[in-house]
């Protein structure tokens, strides 16, 4: 696999500053100019970081004004506006992920993938299935269908925790967008069945088509998540 990415490597360094103390909640940042030269990058390359971190509600940009870094109580766990991978979602619901069990595959789709994606139904896809795990047991099961172009690194022995950072730091590419469908999956669905419910327990699913940040399609995943360890809001406001 290619190392991390200009974007990446500059993002963990503003967080560290952040982390820090250098950027405090509810300020507005300096300059793209000075950013890009206190991080030693393009101003391009702070544009890619800033949506990042805006996907991850980490800043917030105001038109006309600048970037601001959000006050934490705006921070929202797990907010349903917020685009974040899965690990980052397990981490804001408190739980320590242990190892996950994966298969793959080269296969055909769904119809609606291959619609997302735009090609014949005979298509081939990259095929990734996770299973992940906390001490009490399955917490989500997810399926995610992958352009065979972007594949290339991924083997059965050596898939990586987060497919975000896989594509960013492999194709410098951004997931900043999501098309997600919430559902309440049916008794037999072979996936909420891999989530062993507890008794008394549900589940509830999401169909993302998620494209980057020229809008082309990149993923299309389904998650099952168990609806007693998971819990999503939306910051709701006036116009």
């Amino acid at each position: 696999m290619r190392g991390k990415s200009t974007t990446l490597k500059a993002k963990e360094t503003f967080m560290d500053y952040y982390q820090a103390g250098k950027f405090p909640p509810d300020t507005k940042l300096p300059s793209e100019n000075e950013m890009a030269r206190l991080l030693g990058i393009s101003r391009e390359t702070w544009r890619k970081v800033v949506r990042v971190l805006r996907s991850e509600g980490i800043l917030v940009s105001r038109h006309g004004s600048g970037t601001y870094v959000l006050p934490r109580s705006k921070q929202i766990p797990n907010d349903l506006l917020q685009l974040q991978s899965m690990t980052k979602m397990i981490a804001a619901a408190g739980i320590e992920e242990l190892e996950s069990k994966t298969s793959c595959c080269v296969t055909t789709a769904p119809s609606e993938v291959c619609e997302f994606f735009q090609v014949p139904e005979d298509t081939e896809f990259f095929r990734l299935q996770k299973i992940r795990y906390a001490d009490f047991g399955v917490i989500c099961c997810c399926v995610n269908y992958l352009p065979l172009r972007y594949a290339a690194g991924l083997k059965e022995d050596s898939i990586p925790k987060s497919l975000f950072n896989y594509l960013l730091e492999n194709y410098d590419l951004q997931l900043n967008q999501a098309y997600a469908i919430l559902f309440i999956p049916e008794k037999n669905d072979p996936l909420r069945v891999a989530l062993e419910l507890p008794e008394g327990k549900e589940a509830f699913a999401f169909r993302q088509q998620q494209t980057d940040t020229k809008g082309n399609p990149i993923l299309y995943s389904y998650d099952y998540l168990r609806s007693d360890v998971f819990q999503f809001s939306v910051l709701r406001t006036s116009l």
